[in-house]
This record gives structure tokens, C-alpha cells and sequence, in this order.
């Protein structure tokens, strides 16, 4: 397995709010499109397609496990590349709360050649910026 991270974001915003947010996978349309194509999704699974080097991938994720405040944890459902398990790690600060994405990844070694580890750290890197560029707009 491999362990990709973000860096630890502080959001002036409650742990409880943003993990209301996180925890409806509905909701992840606001952070994950314009790279998300066809994105369908409720409050326990979403579904979309990516573009990667030319190729349409299928991606769907299911809800795994919900911490209230702490955690939000998604694994691939039906259509899935690889095993991997998405972790949106909450803490409550001073200034409202941390938030860091952890993705625990069973890469393919064929992937991995392919730079796969380098693409799912920039698809976690912009997913935690745009996700405070919501908090900045008070959309969480």
C-alpha cells in the first residue's frame, strides 16, 4: 500500500459543519468538478468520470465509515481502478478545525509507472484547496 496525504489545512470553519459537508457525498460535486464528468451522486456514494492522459476512467466511492467531527473514510464501489481507501481526517483548533485527505492506495504496478502516485497527490492536493476556497466563499 501506498499513503498519499495532503498537507494538514487549518479552515476557519467548525469540525462539526465541515464534517456535515464531507459526510454527504452529494455535496462533492462543489469540489471535485470541473475534473469530475458526469458526476451522480447521494449522501453514501457518488460516481463521475475522470480524464487521465487522453482516457475516460470511471470512478465511484462509497461511504465506509462516518466519525461525526472526525472522519469520513470512502472506498471504491462497483467501478473501481484499484483498491484504495480515501480518508478526510478532521480535528478541531482553536480556530475552528484541520482538515487533511489521506489516501491509502494499492497501486497497480503498471499505474505506479504510469505516474499514478504523482496524479492521485494532485487530485488530493486540489481537492483541499478547493475545499477552502469554499470555506473562504462561507459555502461550508
Amino acid at each position: 500500500m501506498t499513503t498519499i496525504k495532503t498537507a494538514t489545512a487549518s479552515l476557519p470553519v467548525s469540525a462539526d459543519a465541515l464534517f456535515a459537508f464531507l459526510s454527504d457525498l452529494s455535496k462533492h460535486r462543489a469540489f471535485l468538478e470541473p475534473a469530475a464528468m458526469n458526476f451522480q451522486g447521494d449522501a453514501d456514494r457518488h460516481s463521475y468520470v475522470i480524464e487521465v492522459m487522453g482516457m475516460k476512467m470511471p470512478q465511484e466511492l462509497v461511504v465506509k465509515e462516518r466519525v461525526p467531527g472526525q472522519r469520513v473514510v470512502l472506498v471504491p464501489g462497483a467501478k473501481k481502478m484499484f483498491d484504495h481507501e480515501l480518508r478526510f481526517e478532521i480535528a478541531s483548533s482553536s480556530e475552528g478545525c484541520t482538515l487533511c485527505l489521506v489516501d491509502e492506495a494499492d497501486i497497480p504496478m503498471m499505474m505506479a509507472m504510469m505516474g499514478a502516485e504523482k496524479l492521485l497527490q494532485g487530485q488530493l492536493d486540489t481537492a483541499l484547496a478547493r475545499i477552502r476556497e469554499l470555506v473562504d466563499e462561507e459555502k461550508i
